[in-house]
């Protein structure tokens, strides 16, 4: 008696071949910031081994969450039959106890000096990589059950395709900027201010520079509208994408949640690991990541299901007030995450009025934003609960 071997699924041989091109990319690009840093080091440069390590152990973390993708599809493309539907081991919970003495060894490594290259090498990965985890491990303890193959689907396009998406839309989205920038250059006064800088690199034409931009209303027009609403327009829409492939066919809300909470804490983990830079305010910025992986999260979620649910049952209006919703969140976060750093470079003289006003009410709103993150994906819960009475059907 024989078996007929299961015939895979046209999206399940697209997602293995997606997710092995990203493996391959991404191990191209572990060698060469690998490279970087053995160079660096030969070389006596302290600083840029630090920047290739760094960059290298956060790309070999990519690497690693891009292997279950990789096999969970390659298992199903050549035929074996899919893992049942399961919710991950509550033992899992206690690899958050590493993250204290993670943060510990991050804070010695980068205020204190005490072995920057190994202690903070492993602090960064740590402290990236646990938070975004736990995050996807509490929305699947409390959503409803996926087989491995969705579950890993859902978080590698978030690691991979959403981030490779983002950055050339916002790389199109800086280029008028950029052509401001060389129209300012060629006609300002602080052009030639901006040269002296540049060529001998001489830190108080530089700082002069600086200071005349951050009391430019069009400059600071035009960092907070990309920072604030262009950035969080694009990102908003891009991280929808973990429920694309699922858009014909259709979810139910709690499995569209769920799903573009995965790819949310995709990317978030991809933002995670590259965005924060080393030095005295390293343990302040990798706590404040916390809270900005908590809204990426969210707001996946709620723009995808939203998605789906205008799609599915022709609600346009859901989609477009969700969406709202979370631009509105991402771009109020990202204003005053940028206020918070405005207000950390040193003026000579006073600072604009309304900078030391938002100074004190910045850190105050990024708490509130994270709050309501961790208390929508808390109480999202007993929406994704509902799924066990729903009829629909679960790869």
């Amino acid at each position: 008696m024989t078996h007929a071997t299961r015939r895979p699924r046209w999206s399940e041989i697209a997602f293995f071949i997606a997710a092995l091109l990203a493996l391959v990319v991404a191990t191209a690009v572990l060698a060469l910031f690998a490279i970087l840093a053995v160079v660096s080091l030969t070389s006596g440069g302290t600083e840029e081994a630090q920047f290739g390590l760094w960059s290298a152990a956060g790309t070999a973390t990519l690497v690693v969450v891009l292997l279950p993708g990789v096999f969970w599809s390659g298992r199903a493309v050549f035929g074996a039959e899919p893992a049942p539907a399961r919710r991950p081991s509550a033992l899992w919970a206690l690899a958050g106890l590493l993250y204290p003495p993670l943060l510990f060894a991050g804070w010695m490594a980068n205020a204190r000096g005490a072995s920057p290259l190994v202690l903070g090498t492993l602090a960064q990965v740590g402290t990236g990589t646990l938070p975004v985890l736990a995050l996807a491990w509490y929305v699947l303890r409390r959503g409803p059950a996926l087989t491995p193959l969705r579950a890993w689907g859902h978080f590698t396009v978030g690691v991979s395709a959403m981030p490779f998406a983002a950055m050339i839309l916002e790389g199109l989205a800086l280029l008028p900027i950029l052509v401001g920038l060389v129209i300012w250059m060629l006609t300002s006064p602080a052009a030639a201010n901006l040269g002296s800088a540049v060529a001998p690199a001489d830190p108080e034409a530089i700082g002069l520079v600086v200071e005349e931009l951050l009391r430019s209303p069009v400059a600071l027009a035009v960092v907070y509208g990309y920072v604030a609403l262009a950035i969080p327009l694009i990102e908003e829409a891009v991280k929808t994408m973990a429920v694309w492939p699922f858009l014909r066919r259709g979810l139910a809300p709690p499995y569209a949640f769920l799903g573009g909470a995965l790819g949310g804490a995709g990317y978030a983990l991809f933002e995670a690991l590259f965005l924060t830079q080393p030095g005295e305010t390293w343990l302040a910025t990798t706590i404040a990541r916390v809270g900005a992986s908590l809204l990426h999260i969210f707001t996946a979620a709620v723009t995808s299901v939203c998605l789906m649910e205008a799609v599915r049952r022709r609600r346009l209006l859901v989609f477009v007030a969700g969406y709202a919703a979370t631009v509105s969140m991402h771009a109020l976060w990202n204003a005053a995450a940028v206020t918070v750093g405005i207000a950390s470079v040193p003026l000579e003289g006073p600072a604009p009025g309304w900078l030391s006003g938002l100074r004190g009410l910045a850190p105050a709103l990024l708490a509130v934003l994270s709050m309501i993150s961790i208390t929508g994906l808390a109480n999202a819960g007993r929406i994704l609960r509902a799924a066990e009475a729903d009829e629909v059907r679960v790869p």
